[in-house]
């Protein structure tokens, strides 16, 4: 075999090892920052919806929640959608579920925002998260990293971080397991 033969089979197979070695440590990476903010309390915010009305902390209080963070240019979040329009029209009254949309943080266009907000049709309450929200669960820095779902518990405690699509039966099984 010559030497030209012998570069042109390992050299995409050099490449291909290092994509997988990369994109895991990546994974890795980000589940180890969204397992941070389980266990932790939610922390205090005051953020706005789509209709004006602020949500702060004392909006959850006695209740669990489901967070929903998604972007705009997310595709993951696209097939993740109507699961999440199913679980929004099935949920016990206890449980108050937030969208929060990291558009803002990710300074993508307010026209992109409108636009991804009205593809989803989401009945509940669409909040636009601040640097300090984002921050506080999976790191600004990571704002693009989505969809990501936490669970959190009646007591305000962050019990799970789902990363990816979610079915709705994985969150209402996260929902039964936390009170």
């Amino acid at each position: 075999m010559s030497r030209r033969t012998l570069l042109s089979i390992l050299v995409p197979l050099v490449l291909l090892g290092a994509y997988f070695v990369v994109t895991t440590w990546v994974r890795a990476h980000v589940d180890a920052l969204i397992q941070h903010a389980v266990g932790q309390p939610l922390p205090p915010f005051g953020l706005t919806d789509g209709a004006g009305k602020q949500w702060s902390l004392a909006d959850l209080r006695g209740q669990r929640a489901v967070l929903h963070f998604f972007r705009s240019r997310c595709h993951v979040c696209e097939l993740e959608a109507a699961a999440v329009r199913e679980l929004e029209g099935n949920l016990p009254p206890d449980v108050v579920l937030l969208h929060v949309m990291t558009d803002a943080v990710l300074k993508f266009p307010a026209e992109e925002t409108a636009k991804a907000i009205a593809s989803k049709h989401y009945a509940r309450p669409i909040l636009m998260a601040d640097a300090t929200f984002v921050d506080a669960f999976h790191k600004v820095s990571w704002s693009n990293v989505t969809p990501v779902t936490y669970v959190v518990d009646a007591q305000g405690v962050v019990r799970y971080g789902l990363r990816g699509a979610q079915t709705r039966a994985v969150i209402e099984q996260a929902l039964a397991a936390v009170k």
